[in-house]
């Protein structure tokens, strides 16, 4: 390090429950990004009966994992739902992947199970599909000027956007929220939600620069420029993805 004084917090929640696909990988996309960078990140690590301070955190993630789990997660997201909330209309840059998406929504009902209230941050409905949706996808960002945004969808659950629910990706390829309305994911100030499981910020560079930009902006309340990265092996991923649509 070279002193320099910027510093971010990441809460990186219920690993332990929640660490499905490539989880630690955008954790570590972020963390490595900001490092060259210089500016120094602490990862904490929330677990069962763990108190959040809506305060504390400049960047909340929140992973995947087997149906099984969400009600255990879901349990101990609500005894933080009123600082998590705070945190998300403050603004705060949070990153909800797969399972996390759907517990960060409005409501995700799975098989024959009752209909389950979510946090709400995010103004979606989840249920169970009878198909699996797998495969690449591709779409542009708005925020991101319309760039494009790869990935790799794999889930079984079909999500329903409300009226005045933005959304993460228009598509180009793939099959998105629910195969119907060509949107991929959900978005609410600076807190986001996709069903996209791989390493989405290693293959999305400008994505992942964008939530650390976002994170310096709101917590030092001032624009912070990023140094421009060497992204050769980010971006000759990220075109794998675009030639195999």
């Amino acid at each position: 390090m070279s002193g320099n004084p910027l510093k971010l917090k990441i809460a990186y929640l219920y690993p332990d429950i929640l660490h499905g696909f490539c989880d630690s990988a955008n954790v570590e996309a972020f963390v490595r990004r900001s490092n060259w960078r210089d500016i120094d990140v602490k990862v904490t690590e929330i677990y069962a009966n763990d108190k959040i301070s809506s305060a504390k955190f400049d960047f909340y993630y929140i992973g995947g994992s087997n149906s099984n789990k969400l009600e255990i997660a879901n349990k101990f997201l609500k005894q933080n739902e009123d600082e998590l909330r705070i945190a998300s209309m403050a603004s705060v840059p949070m990153l909800a992947v797969n399972s996390g998406y759907q517990l960060f929504g409005r409501s995700w009902q799975l098989n024959n199970r009752i209909k389950t209230e979510g946090l709400g941050l995010l103004n979606v409905d989840s249920v169970a599909s009878k198909n699996y949706h797998e495969g690449y996808i591709t779409g542009t960002c708005g925020f991101l000027k319309n760039r494009t945004v790869v990935g790799y969808e794999n889930h079984g659950i079909l999500t329903y956007l409300g009226e005045d629910a933005g959304h993460f990706l228009m598509l180009k390829t793939g099959l998105g929220n629910n195969g119907k309305d060509k949107t991929e994911g959900a978005r609410i100030k600076n807190t986001i939600g996709t069903y996209i499981i791989s390493p989405l910020l290693a293959q999305n560079p400008h994505l992942c620069d964008f939530f650390i930009a976002t994170a310096l902006r709101i917590k030092y309340k001032c624009r912070v420029p990023l140094t421009r990265l060497v992204d050769d092996i980010e971006w000759y991923s990220h075109n794998y993805v675009l030639d195999m649509k």
